[in-house]
C-alpha cells in the first residue's frame, strides 16, 4: 500500500522533526496514546512542506527509513532531529500548525493575516512553547511582542520562537 510520506515538527511536549507516513490526526493518536513511550498532556506539531530542506537535517535519510511495516501498516515515526529544530526551520514551510488534547482530538490552525486591534495598555498573555516554556503577560499585542522576543541580544528572548 502507497502512504503519503509527511513531516512535522514538534512544538510540545518535546521539540523534534519527524518523518511519518500518519495524517495529522493519526499522528497525535500514535503519539500521544498509541507509542511505546509514554506521554502525558497535549501535543503541539506544526505540518512542514514535505520539500522543506536545511543542510542541518538529513531529510534524505529520514524519508528514505520511512517505509511501511511488513504487514502494510504505515511507518508512525522516524526522528530525524531532536536538537536545535527551531533555529533552522523556515517558518515558511510550515502548512499548518495542529494542538491537541491529551486524547488526541486535534485543532488545525491554518496561517492568516494577524488583523486584531488591540487596545493600548491591556495586558495579554502568551505561552512560550518551543524553544522556551513560558507563560508571559505583556502590553505587546502579538506582532509587537514577537519582535521583542526574537531581538537579537534580548536577554529573556530567543532567535525564532513558538
Amino acid at each position: 500500500m502507497h502512504y503519503e510520506n509527511r513531516l512535522y515538527q514538534i512544538l510540545y511536549p518535546n521539540q523534534a522533526l519527524v518523518a511519518s507516513q500518519l495524517a495529522p490526526e493519526a499522528f497525535a493518536r500514535h503519539y500521544l496514546i498509541g507509542s511505546i513511550r509514554h506521554y502525558s498532556g497535549k501535543l503541539v506539531f506544526a505540518d512542514i512542506d514535505i520539500n522543506f530542506r536545511h543542510p542541518y537535517f538529513d531529510i534524505e535519510g529520514g524519508l528514505q527509513r520511512l517505509v511501511p511495516h511488513e504487514d502494510g501498516s504505515p511507518k508512525h515515526t522516524k526522528f530525524i532531529c531532536s536538537y536545535r529544530v527551531m533555529e533552522h526551520m523556515d517558518f515558511d514551510s510550515i502548512k499548518s500548525l495542529y494542538i491537541s488534547t491529551s486524547e488526541a482530538h486535534v485543532l488545525e490552525l491554518k496561517p492568516q493575516e494577524y488583523d486584531k486591534v488591540h487596545h493600548q495598555g491591556f495586558l495579554r498573555t502568551f505561552a512560550e512553547i518551543a524553544p522556551l516554556s513560558m507563560l508571559v503577560i505583556s502590553p505587546y499585542d502579538m506582532p509587537e511582542f514577537g519582535k521583542f522576543i526574537t531581538q537579537p541580544g534580548q536577554t529573556k528572548g530567543c532567535p525564532k520562537l513558538f
